[in-house]
């Protein structure tokens, strides 16, 4: 092997029946070949006695599985009766977007890998064995040599010399191209049950069953007639029947079924007994390329086993699938939220009120400010993670927030979830959620990039609803110019921030990919969030994703051409792009804005800029910093974008587009009206000369871009005194070690840093965990740790003097220190 590849086992079916001593036999040979393997196995018992466990947890493990980018192969457990029943959860669990993924399975496994292939272009299903099949590695050597070699990105082709039958034709030299499209024959009856399934066009069926009577065979094959399964299917490769009787228990002839099958289809039906329920399992790849020729009974079968090049990456099946939504005003359906106190939760579940949903919730105790933002909408959730709390309301659907998991950062069990996986009500994230039920018409704004999100996302929507577009809205803080942050207005336009993080314990790919975006502005990549991605690339991977996504949805990408990750992801997507920047010098084919400089006022910044034709637009907004007047420039560019889209121009002539951004005038009235938002520089108190604010800012760079704002701003306003710099290292990067080094130099705008303390996570290795004082020791002696965020509080109340800027920095409440301090100094 070239690499180490992780493989995932799971149990999407049947339950496993060899004992653990031949189940780490299987696990062992694969750690031998090369490859790391995670075994992600049901802890709840199985409800009926067939399957591994309730449907919902094996859902969640599937798409756990599917979702996670470290597991690049997924490794069925075995096939059995419990496949057909996860289509519907998985939809309203997986994203439109998945990694790149292969699924190895067999037998009813073949359900599953058919639909997700049909689903996802960027998906490949091996249709060969599972993972503890007593036969894996002591089948024949043929079968196992190809399976591995495909795992291990091996590509061969093989010729198979047969023979054939059709009711009605003799060809002589006739050729059939198509793709393979291998199925267990019961699960092909049960796919083709599923009205948004079509094969591809020129598919070729490949199928195999086991222990069936003739009577049911036939059954099943007027089943994949009566549907239309078959309308796109240009020949039947018959593997394995097994076992197949006829009214007097006596196995019928093969060739018997063969003329059987063709009667009934009117199609060249193959003999390939080679794959299916027997010794035999030869490996077939899903939508590989195969030809067959056909000369009078004889036939050669090519199998490729290698997949056409594809660009596309994103699911085209209908959005609504599964999900019960309001048709009528008197509907009262009913949607309960597990962890109803985070930001995006509590927003999500204000847009869901707002649209009629009768909303209740669940979650720890709940702090401000999201606990007023949740009494407001009339929402009194209940304290803990409790049992009977499903059983109360009997909801319809259930959202479950990203920070809800089987074991918490302080060890416990979360009984709610154990509860809600023993039942069949539906499960989304709040991201899935928001697809489902609001963003799968609109024309969807969502504002991405490691910095910077709340900030340009507020200043969008402010723009958007001062020029009358009325749009709805999400944004994961509260702009000053609106009562919350959100608002359910018009249905044709949303705005929406785009967070890479992930979805859900089931869904570890980011919330951005679920937006169904029209315009994505990529503003900046770098380094976050270093609990769910191993490195920078890996973000950037999410970004492209994002880019390419607005493209397949026939949108437009904005673009900081400042930026060396956006501006790749852009051009790699080869989407429409709008660009933004404040490099004079910069040579591009992209249309975009330049900034051409900012200065600094006591009340904000007055920006002026080049728009793509060269003239000059100056404008003022009550923001501060450099990274805030780029910001500003990236909005106009969705502005233009937007509106390119409203008038309806072929986008393929968008490098063409110099002409003026319409309404400038009351664009830049608009500008001129923005507030800000809350927690983003945001003045909490003034008194005797002492000025103090809070900011969310929590990753080094955003620390040194605040910092340096403050310093500006001081300096605007002629404050002489110190610059104090509170942080609090709350998020799961900045408890980690990983940018220690980093953040240790990002303090150098600050006269003093007081750092807060490390929360602990005893899900966390010690030599994981930010060690504060070394980051203290490394600032120099302007820097102090403190082990007590009382500690931190006194001293700074006994030390701050006349004339100081106080800044806290957060992405949480920091003990409500920052607020308690503004009251008390």
């Amino acid at each position: 092997m070239i690499d180490t590849k992780h493989i995932a086992i799971v149990h999407p079916a049947g339950k496993v029946r060899i004992n653990d001593k031949e189940r780490l036999k299987n696990i062992n040979k694969f750690e031998e070949m090369g490859f790391l393997i995670t075994e992600i196995k049901p802890e709840q018992d199985s409800l009926d006695g067939c399957t591994s466990s309730p449907i919902l947890e094996r859902a969640m493990q599937l798409s756990h599985a599917l979702t996670m980018r470290k597991y690049k192969i997924i490794f069925a457990a075995k096939g059995g009766v419990g496949c057909t029943e996860l289509i519907p959860f998985l939809e309203n669990l997986l994203p439109p977007v998945l990694p790149c993924k292969t699924l190895v399975g067999f037998s009813d496994i073949s359900f599953l890998g058919i639909y997700l292939s049909l689903r996802y272009p960027n998906f490949r299903y091996i249709h060969g064995q599972n993972a503890f099949s007593s036969n894996l590695f002591t089948g024949p050597m043929l079968d196992q040599k190809v399976l591995f070699d495909l795992l291990n990105e091996k590509e061969a082709a093989f010729t198979f010399n047969t023979s054939f039958f059709h009711e009605k034709i003799v060809f002589k030299n006739h050729k059939i191209n198509g793709v393979c499209i291998p199925l267990n024959l019961s699960l092909a009856e049960s796919l083709s049950s599923l009205k948004h399934i079509e094969l591809p066009e020129h598919n070729i069926l490949f199928l195999e069953d086991c222990n069936e009577h003739l009577y049911r065979i036939i059954r099943k094959i007027d089943s994949l007639i009566n549907s239309n399964f078959l309308i796109n299917t240009k020949a039947i490769v018959l593997g394995n029947f097994t076992q197949c009787l006829d009214a007097q228990e006596k196995e019928i002839e093969r060739s018997h079924l063969i003329k059987i099958i063709a009667h009934k289809t009117s199609l060249p039906i193959l003999d390939l007994p080679i794959f299916g329920h027997d010794e035999y399992r030869f490996p077939l790849v899903a939508k590989a390329k195969v030809i067959i020729n056909l000369n009078n009974s004889a036939a050669t079968i090519s199998i490729t086993n290698k997949l056409e090049s594809n660009d596309r990456i994103a699911t085209n099946f209908p959005t609504e699938l599964y999900c019960k939504k309001i048709n009528n005003a008197h509907e009262k359906l009913r949607i309960h939220m597990t962890g109803i106190g985070g930001t995006g939760m509590a927003q999500v579940a204000g847009l869901l009120k707002s649209a009629g949903y009768k909303i209740s919730g669940s979650d720890n105790p709940i702090y401000p400010p999201m606990d007023k933002i949740i009494a407001d909408l009339g929402i009194h959730p209940e304290i803990g993670f409790l049992n009977g709390t499903i059983q109360k309301y009997n909801p319809d659907a259930i959202v479950l927030a990203n920070v809800v998991s089987r074991i918490s950062a302080s060890l416990k069990k979360n009984d709610e979830l154990e509860d809600i996986l023993r039942k069949n009500i539906p499960v989304l994230s709040f991201p899935s959620a928001l697809r489902k039920y609001f963003l799968s018409q609109s024309r969807n704004i969502i504002v991405s990039g490691t910095h910077g999100k709340t900030t340009t996302s507020s200043l969008i929507t402010h723009v958007l609803t001062e020029l009358k577009e009325n749009p709805s809205f999400l944004i994961g803080g509260r702009p000053a110019n609106f009562d919350a942050g959100f608002a359910l207005r018009s249905r044709d336009l949303f705005v929406l921030e785009g967070d890479e993080y992930d979805s859900a314990f089931f869904d570890k790919g980011p919330k951005f990919l679920h937006y169904e975006p029209k315009i994505s502005l990529i503003n900046n990549i770098e380094f976050d969030h270093a609990d769910i991605y191993p490195n920078v690339e890996a973000i950037e991977s999410e970004f492209l994703r994002l880019a390419k996504l607005t493209k397949e949805r026939n949108g437009i990408v904005v673009a900081n051409l400042d930026d060396s990750r956006s501006l790749k992801c852009a051009k790699e997507s080869k989407a429409h792009v709008i660009g933004f920047s404040a490099n004079k010098n910069i040579k591009n084919h992209f249309p975009h804005w330049l900034l051409k400089g900012y200065k600094t006022f006591s009340d904000g910044i007055e920006v002026t800029c080049l728009q793509p034709n060269g003239k000059e637009f100056k404008f003022k907004s009550g923001i501060f910093g450099q990274h805030n007047a780029l910001n500003a420039i990236g909005v106009l560019a969705v502005l233009q974008a937007n509106q390119v889209l409203k008038e309806g121009k072929p986008l393929k002539e968008i490098e063409k587009y110099k002409t003026n951004l319409k309404h400038l005038n009351e664009i830049k009235k608009a500008m001129k009206s923005f507030r800000g938002v809350k927690r983003r520089f945001e003045l909490l108190q003034e008194r005797n000369n002492i000025t103090v604010f809070d900011d969310f800012a929590h990753h080094p760079t955003a620390i040194v871009t605040t910092l340096e704002a403050f310093r500006s701003y001081m300096k605007s306003v002629g404050k002489k005194g110190k610059l104090i710099a509170c942080f609090d290292p709350r998020n799961a990067t900045m408890r980690r070690r990983v940018l220690q080094d980093q953040l240790s130099q990002s303090f150098f705008h600050a006269d003093e840093v007081l750092l807060g303390k490390v929360p602990q996570d005893m899900r966390m290795q010690k030599d994981e965990i930010l060690d504060g004082l070394s980051v203290a020791k490394a600032c120099g002696q302007k820097a102090r740790y403190f082990d007590d965020n009382e500690k931190l509080l006194a001293t700074l109340k006994q030390e701050v003097k006349p004339g100081d800027t106080i800044v806290f920095m957060s992405s949480g409440s920091f003990d409500g220190i920052p607020h308690r301090f503004a009251k008390e100094f």
